[in-house]
């Protein structure tokens, strides 16, 4: 039985277990959007006390250092989601000699990535006068990197720990304990910056916030999987072949993802300043909220997608493929449009008037993201049926084609000219050849596929009309304006999608995801 029908079977006993699965995925991608929003409210709240905390300078080598750490994610080698993927389905078939080898292996290797983690953050603290112009800043530099250093480095054998929770679809746990670690770091910021402690001060709120949640990730681990244990005799050196076979294309997309997503900093402070990295650094905080709350949401169809390939149901793949998109359309668009209609307003009561000119760098980088976003499903189905090959390819072409652009552009344009050369190779790539290898992987007709997308993106047009008008009158800086402006146009859009975008099935379905039992 599919599994979109099946999720919508309540009552038969046939459908109870994966009808629980449904349940379970849809309460973990609500708690995991819950997660996203706190973390995006409280970053936009306290990053206006942040910057004043330090200044822009120190704030350009906070973003600078961020930069730097951001990097280490490439020793990941794409691991983490190979061990979700093998653990879980190890579980599948009830094999838990098998989960436990998945487990032992990837927690070695893990543990092996960090000693070189931190050899390489020793390195990187000992080459801190290259990077900055000021000997002081070059001290500050090197101090912070090598705690948050090890900070990473002891959360590197913990991504074993969650790959194992994500596997038993526990994304309800591991969403509560990233609202931990906020709340915990949050505080910590907060009174360390009222202290009078500078950058160095936020390192090591960093470091501690993450401790009490590593001891629970632990914790759940073996309360969730009893039968896991560590012990060196379940090292393999052939799971551990198939982790890195798997992980290869993985990786690529994580260097790509770095190139696309965490170069620009270092572009605009090598060659404008790093005063102007805070600048930019207030559009790209936003976009990267608006990125992480749609993965977020559409971001669980991955396993469905595995569970529909393992049925080899592809006409089921089909349908959650197009009910994902429909999704991801109408969300994207909707928050789009609204950083694009109330970004200006929003950034001037948030960060005040002289950080406006980072608003055109926030309309054509959201510009971008929302024709990206569109195809976020698309993402999931070549992670979830193991078709991510060539996808990793053209993405490190628009990686590279950004880094390039970018180079070209900040010298005339500065902060903006950065941001267009992330714009144009982005909507190349997802306009064109990301929704055409889609269509070649579910073998759709891509004319049938831009009549699904034109129909959807009509209504779309059509909703937004009330919320514009809406904004072109009301949009004020003023954050009780923003907010009941920003819900008037919610109930104002997505009203007349629901009637006409969406099937009765598909609604019943969305209210089961908004209002999880």
């Amino acid at each position: 039985m599919r599994l979109t029908t099946e999720m919508e079977n309540g009552g038969s006993s046939e459908g109870k277990s994966v009808g629980g699965t449904g349940r379970k995925l849809a309460y973990g991608s609500a708690l995991r959007v819950a997660s996203l929003g706190a973390t995006g409210l409280v970053s936009v709240l306290i990053m206006p006390f942040v910057v004043r905390s330090l200044g822009d300078r120190l704030y350009g080598i906070w973003t600078l250092v961020a930069t730097f750490v951001g990097y280490y994610g490439l020793l990941d080698l794409g691991l983490s989601g190979a061990v979700s993927r093998f653990i879980a389905g190890a579980l599948g078939s009830e094999d838990e000699e098998q989960c436990n080898r998945v487990f032992n292996t990837a927690l070695m290797v893990f543990s092996a990535i960090a000693v070189v983690l931190v050899v390489f953050g020793s390195a990187v603290a000992a080459l801190a006068p290259l990077f900055c112009r000021s000997p002081d800043d070059a001290a500050l530099f090197w101090r912070v990197i090598l705690i948050l250093t090890f900070s990473l480095a002891l959360g590197f054998p913990l991504k074993v720990f969650i790959g194992a929770l994500e596997a038993h679809l526990r994304f309800d746990s591991t969403a509560a304990l990233e609202l931990l670690s906020l709340s915990i770091r949050t505080a910590l910021v907060i009174a360390t910056l009222l202290c009078g402690y500078k950058v160095v001060g936020l390192a090591w709120a960093t470091f501690f916030a993450g401790i009490p949640s590593a001891v629970l990730y632990v914790y759940l681990s073996h309360r969730n999987l009893p039968f896991l244990r560590i012990d060196r005799k379940y090292w393999s050196r052939a799971t551990a072949k198939s982790l890195f076979s798997y992980s290869a294309f993985s990786a690529i997309l994580q260097l790509a993802n770095i190139i696309r997503f965490d170069v620009d900093a270092l572009v605009i402070a090598a060659y404008v300043s790093l005063a102007a990295v805070t600048h930019f650094r207030i559009a790209s905080a936003l976009v990267q909220n608006f990125l992480g709350l749609i993965t977020a949401i559409v971001g669980v169809f991955s396993f469905v997608f595995s569970r529909q390939d393992g049925a080899r149901d592809f006409e089921a793949i089909k349908k959650t493929f197009f009910f994902a998109t429909k999704i991801s359309a109408c969300v994207s668009s909707f928050v789009g449009f609204g950083l694009i209609a109330w970004g200006k307003p929003f950034i001037a009561r948030w960060m005040g008037p002289q950080y406006l000119d980072a608003y055109p760098c926030l309309v054509i980088l959201v510009l971008g993201y929302i024709f990206a976003l569109w195809q976020t499903p698309s993402v999931s189905l070549f992670y979830g049926i193991s078709r991510h090959k060539v996808f990793a390819i053209f993405t490190c072409a628009e990686a590279l084609a950004n880094l390039l652009l970018s180079l070209l552009l900040v010298r005339s344009y500065g902060i903006f000219g950065v941001a267009f050369g992330t714009f144009l190779p982005m909507v190349l790539v997802k306009l064109l050849i990301q929704p055409l290898y889609a269509c070649h992987v579910l073998s759709v007709c891509y004319t049938d596929y831009l009549c699904r997308m034109g129909k959807t993106l009509a209504l779309i047009a059509g909703s937004l009309v009330v919320p514009f008008l809406l904004s072109a009158h009301f949009a004020s800086p003023d954050y009780k304006s923003l907010f009941a402006l920003g819900i008037a146009s919610m109930l104002c859009y997505s009203l007349p999608l629901m009637i006409y975008e969406f099937t009765p099935a598909e609604r019943t379905m969305l209210q089961q995801a908004i209002f999880p039992r």
